[in-house]
């Protein structure tokens, strides 16, 4: 890499934290409840002794790796002060920082695509990461607590290192165990990335047969071994959170039992919907550059089918092909740029970047339909409330697992979903409900104030008891 190139990809990751900054800055809430609750939550949990636990710690399908990785930066935060919302905020701050190191992996992934020797290989390399680094969908999921977050930044670096491996002689194995390490990591933390393994592996394997096979095993060895004793010391039994999900979701059918989908859902929403109007043209200009980026293809398209028979879909489960679809997008662009050229000359290069520009204005339209701020109200009264010293316990609106739980609410008093019967208790003076619901309404009428609004959530607070 020259310095020119070296000075363009800093600046490349200078774009992309602002971008990722601003997508945190505008996401409130939650894009699921699981990075809540099987994450930051038990999280809370490790540090404090008090949190709502779902199901899944119980069975013991989810391992206890990443909790306790947020654990300690809670009690780390802890010690100035910052607990709350204002730690989960923190968080999801550091995790959209974090992903800043998948811009150099799209870098090398750019450039190992190129043949050896190419002189275009820095310029793929850097529209690769320039893509990595603005792509709204991409970085829609960088600020939060997902799973996916932190093993799409993994498998970014596997895939680097695969392409890598495929176009180097000396350090091939080097590279190839480079690519098992990252790719033990990402599986370990969440074993259904190995559908976006299926084809890198592969081909590895045809390429270098046992040699490969033994130097994957060796790099994925350690991190596999690590979650797997942490389930050991935990469970009683090794792998337990990945026998427990696979039996969970594959045999018991569990996974249709929080919704269903379409066969067709991922090729709609996830291969069309996201990509705003301009999905057709975008689809075209990946196309472009099937030529070089084929087994990036393959590489989303198995995936892509393979959950399709699953009858519970959801966006996040194929958030790793957003990578894979960048990479195409940029060897589109560039296959164009080439074929214009002899047409357009000096304006080849501003329409190919107007052209990128209004794809990703496209794309940024498509992301706009997310979920930035679901559940924000909600986790804003709940730290409202836990900072009045006088609340012994707090009335929520809905299930227990759609709020923040209590590393929002920053107190170990009672929050229970409101119902009649615990609005009766004078032990809940605090209720943080919807505005204009009917729950909201009754209170009021039975002397509750509103103290505060946050969102399309209302505060209110019991009315002082006669003394008797």
């Amino acid at each position: 890499m020259s310095r020119d190139t070296s000075r363009v990809l800093l600046l490349i990751v200078l774009l992309g934290a602002v971008a990722r900054v601003a997508a945190w800055w505008f996401k409130g809430g939650f894009h699921y409840p699981d990075e809540i609750f099987q994450l930051v939550e038990p999280a809370h949990f490790l540090r404090t002794g008090v949190a709502w636990l779902p199901w899944e710690f119980s069975r013991g399908v989810r391992s206890w790796v990443l909790p306790g990785y947020y654990a300690g930066v809670l009690e780390c935060l802890s010690w100035g002060g910052i607990t709350g919302l204002s730690a989960y905020r923190f968080i999801t701050l550091q995790n959209a920082l974090f992903t800043l190191v998948m811009i150099p992996a799209g870098y090398r992934m750019g450039a190992a695509l190129c043949n050896r020797g190419d002189a275009g290989a820095e310029r793929a390399g850097l529209l690769v990461a320039f893509l990595f680094a603005a792509w709204p969908m991409i970085v829609y999921y960088t600020p939060h607590t997902l799973i996916g977050t932190p093993t799409m930044v993994l498998m970014c670096w596997g895939w680097a290192h695969w392409l890598e491996a495929r176009r180097s002689d000396a350090d091939a194995m080097r590279s190839v165990l480079w690519c098992g390490f990252f790719f033990g990591m990402a599986g370990a933390l969440r074993f259904t990335t190995g559908f976006h393994m299926l084809v890198p592996i592969a081909d590895l394997l045809i390429r270098f047969r046992a040699r490969g096979l033994v130097r994957l095993v060796a790099g994925a060895a350690v991190p596999t071994l690590i979650v797997g004793f942490v389930d050991w010391l935990t469970w009683g039994q090794w792998f337990h959170s990945t026998v427990e999900h696979l039996k969970y979701n594959f045999f018991e059918g569990g996974a249709s039992d929080h919704g269903t989908s379409p066969w067709y859902f991922y090729f709609t929403d996830t291969s069309s919907d996201r990509f705003g109007l301009l999905a057709p043209l975008a689809w075209l200009v990946a196309l472009a550059g099937i030529k070089r980026t084929w087994l990036i293809a393959l590489t989303l398209l198995v995936p892509t089918i393979t959950l399709s028979i699953i009858a519970h879909k959801e966006d996040r489960f194929l958030m790793y092909n957003w990578p894979l679809i960048a990479v195409m997008l940029a060897f589109g662009l560039l296959s164009l740029e080439q074929w214009l050229r002899p047409r357009l000359r000096a304006a080849t290069v501003p329409a190919v970047a107007v052209l990128a520009l209004a794809l990703i204005g496209s794309n940024l339209a498509g992301a706009s339909e997310m979920r930035w701020t679901w559940r924000r109200g909600i986790f804003r009264a709940q730290d409202f409330v836990g900072s009045q010293p006088d609340v012994t316990g707090l009335l929520l609106h809905d299930r227990m697992h759609m709020n923040g739980g209590y590393l929002v609410f920053g107190q170990t008093v009672p929050q229970r979903q409101h119902t009649r019967s615990l609005a009766a208790n004078p032990w809940f003076n605090y209720a943080a409900l919807e505005h204009g619901g009917a729950g909201t309404e009754r209170l009021r009428g039975q002397g509750w104030t509103e103290i505060a609004r946050f969102d399309e959530f209302v505060v209110l607070k019991r009315p002082p008891q006669a003394p008797r």
